[in-house]
């Protein structure tokens, strides 16, 4: 795997997880729902969507 494509997949994750912690904290000091489950749809879209998107186009490029 090259090492951009490594980068850039580690760093989605852990935005991702900043988004998570801040859906949670959202949600401890009764913040609106909205704001909430924007945070946490942007969480799982950066935590599952792409890095299994960039998995996916790499792995049926080198084949």
């Amino acid at each position: 795997m090259n090492d951009t494509v490594l980068i850039i997949t580690m760093a989605s994750v852990f935005v991702g997880f900043l988004f998570f912690g801040g859906a949670f904290a959202s949600f401890m000091y009764k913040k609106p729902q909205r704001l909430i489950w924007t945070l946490f749809t942007i969480a799982i879209v950066l935590i599952t969507v792409i890095p299994v998107g960039i998995a996916v186009f790499w792995g049926t490029t080198l084949s």
